[in-house]
């Protein structure tokens, strides 16, 4: 169940997310152009209501490989749960691009030129490798630390409420006081998701390709540092 669970949490983060930016990026549908507050709103709730699913199924909710790595370095997640809960991740974001394919399916038919890869994954304002990098580890340790720390002080009763409320109001204050590139915080947003976004059938692609330099440097080795800094830091206190 605690697999079960991590899934269920991972593709409510992911489809709320990606309905959003489907929403603002496609044609003939009700949101015309991108809100910045209502995207940080969007993104917010998706993250809570992910955190709050998992934890009511009895899951660990972790929904972010990062977190996962740092408590296998951290030894209080045995290797082969972890690649469990990873591969639980990554099933949730094909799912949820798969879902939001179908879903916005003419949507998608209807947008010819408009670029496809943004929607499920995150991209830099300004393209700096190293700047980027820098930045990812930065946004992802804080964004972290502070989660874990309150997770930690969060119990009893309306612990899953709690968890909700505080991922909301963390990712809703991080994305107003950092944005600085386009930074994911978790590898299953962006890099799971390009796999998927490369592997179907979406329509209009048009050949786009996914940034695999920056996916891979950024989103994944960033964010999964960031992560794994944030799991040890806050397990010192």
């Amino acid at each position: 169940m605690r697999y079960v669970a991590e899934f269920a949490g991972s593709l409510v983060l992911l489809l709320c997310g990606y309905g959003y930016m489907c929403n603002v990026s496609l044609k003939k549908t009700l949101v015309t152009a991108l809100n910045y507050v209502e995207l940080v709103i969007a993104w917010s709730l998706s993250v809570g209501l992910g955190l709050t699913t998992s934890i009511v199924m009895g899951g660990p909710a972790y929904l972010n490989p990062g977190v996962v790595l740092g408590n296998v370095i951290a030894g209080t997640l045995p290797v082969l749960e972890a690649l469990l809960f990873l591969l639980m991740e990554f099933l949730a974001a094909g799912a949820a691009v798969v879902l939001c394919m179908v879903f916005f399916w003419d949507s998608f038919q209807a947008t010819p030129n408009a670029p496809k890869r943004g929607i499920f994954s995150a991209y830099p304002v300004e393209r700096n490798l190293v700047q980027n990098f820098v930045q990812e580890i930065m946004a992802t340790f804080v964004f972290l630390f502070i989660m874990l720390t309150c997770l930690k002080a969060a119990g009893g009763e309306f612990r899953a409420f709690q968890t909700g409320v505080i991922g909301a109001a963390v990712v809703a204050v991080l994305a107003l006081s950092l944005n600085s590139t386009g930074y994911s915080m978790n590898a299953m947003r962006s890099v799971f998701s390009s796999v998927w976004f490369e592997l179907l059938p979406i329509p209009n692609k048009n050949g786009e390709r996914v940034d695999w330099p920056y996916q891979l440097t950024v989103n994944l080795l960033g964010s999964s540092i960031g992560g794994i800094l944030g799991v040890l830091v806050t397990g010192l206190f």
